[in-house]
């Protein structure tokens, strides 16, 4: 194993450095960190299509006939998270059991 030795004020200057790129990446992830409130997040439509396993064309539609809330910011239509969930569990259906003719 070979040892390496370092002047210690390049070591301290290292060292702050680590620190300083460690803390940026924190706050950096903690910016991304979803909350923990549904209703605070919003979603751009791409996504909401996504979650809904719709195409985008669906959700204009689903706007049109007044059955999801949305939002146009710059241009840009948006749904709150919370709205999308309650989209999805409004079509959940009760599993049929299959017959044998199908």
């Amino acid at each position: 194993m070979k040892r390496i030795t370092i002047d210690s004020d390049a070591y301290k200057s290292l060292a702050e450095k680590i620190e300083r790129i460690y803390n940026y990446i924190e706050r950096q992830t903690e910016k991304r960190a979803v909350p923990s409130d549904p209703s605070t997040v919003w979603i751009d439509n791409a996504k909401a299509a996504e979650l809904l396993e719709v195409s985008t064309c669906t959700l204009q539609r689903l706007r049109s006939a007044g059955e999801v809330t949305y939002s146009i910011r710059g241009g840009r239509v948006r749904y709150r998270l919370s709205e999308i969930e309650r989209l999805i569990a409004g079509r959940v259906f009760p599993r049929r059991e299959k017959s044998d003719n199908l």
